[in-house]
């Protein structure tokens, strides 16, 4: 069976220009999101995480739906630090990766991967081990950063 391919249009140039910064800015917000929210989260935060990880493994198959639940989730996990400022900055960087992760192929063996970790850092969460959970965090957006390197301009 093929892999299934992007629909969306290719990113504009000032897009590709700028991609990396984007990536930069989302590792910067989301590792500290990660870490801010393993000491911080309540048991009340943690529960809607892993019902969006539960959704997530039903939308494999449905990109869409899983991007949507996606977003949810690191904001969530933005939720669960406390902080209305990291609730926009995370609402911000996932804004601007949109059109550049729908740029990118997502196999349902990928997006199961992906959502692991998902499920990993809600488990730090529970745990409240922050290093652990900046190290999964590095580890999953570190893998959409080398996909787009493969296929956008250094």
């Amino acid at each position: 069976m093929a892999e299934p391919q992007p629909t969306a249009d290719p990113p504009s140039t000032t897009v590709l220009a700028h991609w990396r910064d984007r990536c930069d800015a989302r590792l910067a917000v989301e590792l500290g999101v990660a870490m801010l929210a393993a000491e911080r989260a309540e048991p009340s935060a943690i529960a809607p995480l892993n019902e969006l990880v539960a959704t997530m493994a039903e939308r494999l198959h449905d990109f869409a739906a899983y991007r949507q639940a996606d977003v949810r989730f690191h904001i969530g996990l933005a939720e669960a630090t406390g902080s209305a400022y990291l609730v926009a900055a995370m609402t911000e960087a996932q804004g601007a990766m949109t059109d550049l992760i729908a740029y990118i192929a997502h196999p349902p063996e990928v997006l199961e991967w992906s959502n692991s970790q998902h499920a990993r850092l809600a488990g730090c969460l529970e745990r409240h081990d922050p290093a652990t959970a900046v190290k999964i965090m590095a580890e999953h957006l570190r893998g959409t950063e080398h996909v787009l390197a493969g296929l956008l301009p250094s």
